[in-house]
């Protein structure tokens, strides 16, 4: 290679060294930059990019602690092999738990994906419980039936008897809803992301639980809000913290973004006084609410509460069929009343236009001929022993000390450490061994105050669970 162009911002706090390694790390991470590949000499770089020649020198010292880049005598810098090969090898670690937070999710995300990492970081359904086969009947029905119109736009609220099915499917859940007041989404986060820019405008606040998925937060972060939490216990909002943030009047939130049910990452699930006391309270406020129902229909223990949209309509509420059936639809939507909902639709046109229509259709003749109710019935048996074994394992193998969330539903365990164990720390030494977890720190949009992680027991079947939990005590009770 003669030439390596790199993007520099001579104004960021970031060293210009630092840049520079960090734009060819990724670049060999991702494969633009191949194994073996050469790289141009210190002075001709640095005069390629306008930069010293001292900054290119430290950048290539750093890429070689990072095991990134190679010396050979006489020959040049090299590219490091195997590191565009679905794996990741950490070879510095940073000290204590200083590391940017969207480092760290897109570590996770990366080595989800690495071949032979057990990820217990990363919480997606299981691939051998998808219903491909069930799901591609009802996609066969309907092209015989429709035949080219399920290749054409669909409108932007979505495929009217899909809104249907939707509507007979949450008055099980105590909820009732009109078709006209559904809007198809391309999964929850758009959904979060729609009804956002419809409540509040860049600068605004939303109140939310933290810890908070890092999905949700880093949309409304980059939405421009200001991301305000409330603390939660096993049972429900802790009152204390939630009252101090709406008593809160020159920092006024323009709406409340919770989930009631299974909450990600830590699985609690409130009871019915906490849901009615909550809703009496952000009444009291006038405060919009938004209830997040991605994992309501994964519930292992017993019935579900009622929802929060049953109990007052006018709770807007999102789900998805991405958790519970298959991600790789897209499918999720928006419960809302009235002009609300329209503004919405209005976004949702002008953002994603009209949507996808073959799997709308197929999704429609899944839940009408009852397959959704059956594939419930034979995956929940399942997830519900993984969960059991996780938490079986975790009782045998973890030091005393420990205490964890035990979830009736949902894909997660939450789990505290002492002090003297850094979940940053035990994160890095799990990624040697081929494990991911995911610390408490992407699960706040600022400074962490827990020393916590939390494990996914859906992608992996029971001895699998069994083995990496035993990884995990060996490494906590060595400490």
């Amino acid at each position: 290679m003669k030439t390596l162009l790199i993007p520099l911002d001579i104004n960021a706090t970031k060293p210009l060294y630092l840049q520079v390694a960090d734009y060819i790390t990724e670049a060999a991470r991702n494969g633009q930059l191949k194994p073996d590949q050469k790289l141009p000499p210190s002075r001709t770089l640095a005069d390629q990019n306008k930069v010293h020649r001292s900054t290119i020198i430290n950048a290539y010292q750093e890429l070689k602690a990072r095991g990134v880049l190679a010396s050979r005598p006489g020959s040049g810098s090299y590219i490091e092999k195997g590191l565009s090969e679905n794996t990741v090898s950490i070879q510095k670690m940073p000290k204590g738990d200083v590391i940017q937070t969207d480092e760290l999710i897109g570590e996770i995300r990366r080595m989800h994906w690495a071949e032979g990492v057990i990820s217990l970081g990363y919480g997606p359904p299981s691939d051998e419980l998808m219903p491909v086969e069930d799901f591609d009947r009802s996609r066969q029905r309907v092209l015989r039936r429709d035949g080219k119109k399920t290749a054409n736009y669909e409108h932007p609220q979505g495929y009217y008897p899909l809104r249907q099915a939707i509507c007979a499917d949450l008055i099980k859940q105590g909820i009732q809803a009109d078709p006209e007041d559904i809007l198809i989404t391309a999964g929850a986060l758009e959904g979060v992301s729609l009804v956002s820019r419809a409540l509040a405008a860049p600068g605004d606040s939303v109140l939310t639980e933290l810890p908070q998925y890092f999905g949700n937060w880093t949309n409304f972060f980059y939405l421009g809000l200001k991301v305000r939490g409330f603390d939660l216990l096993e049972s429900g909002p802790d009152w204390h913290s939630l009252e101090t943030q709406l008593q809160d009047s020159a920092n006024r939130p323009r709406f409340a973004f919770v989930t009631a049910d299974h909450q990600n990452p830590l699985g609690t699930c409130w009871t019915m006084p906490a849901r009615h006391q909550f809703l009496k309270l952000l009444n009291k406020y006038d405060l919009p609410v938004v209830e997040d129902a991605t994992y309501r229909d994964l519930t292992y223990d017993g019935l579900p509460h009622t929802p929060l949209r049953a109990l007052d309509t006018d709770v807007i509420y999102i789900g998805t069929f991405s958790h519970s059936l298959m991600p790789g639809l897209r499918i999720g939507f928006v419960l809302c009343n009235g002009r609300l909902r329209e503004h919405i639709e209005r976004l949702k046109a002008i953002s994603s236009g009209p949507g996808e229509t073959l799997n709308q259709r197929a999704l429609a003749d899944f839940l009408a001929t009852g397959e959704y109710e059956r594939h419930l019935e034979r995956i929940i048996p399942v997830y519900r022993g993984r969960r059991d074994a996780l938490l079986n394992a975790m009782q045998a193998y973890f030091p005393t000390d420990l205490r964890w969330t035990h979830p009736s539903g949902g894909f997660f365990v939450w789990i505290w450490l002492p002090e003297n164990i850094s979940a940053i720390d035990l994160f890095y030494r799990l990624l040697k061994k081929g494990i991911t977890i995911a610390p408490a720190n992407i699960f706040y949009p600022g400074p962490c105050p827990q020393n916590a992680f939390r494990l996914a027991f859906s992608p992996y079947p029971e001895d699998v669970l069994t083995r990496a939990v035993m990884e995990i005590g060996h490494l906590l009770k060595s400490r």
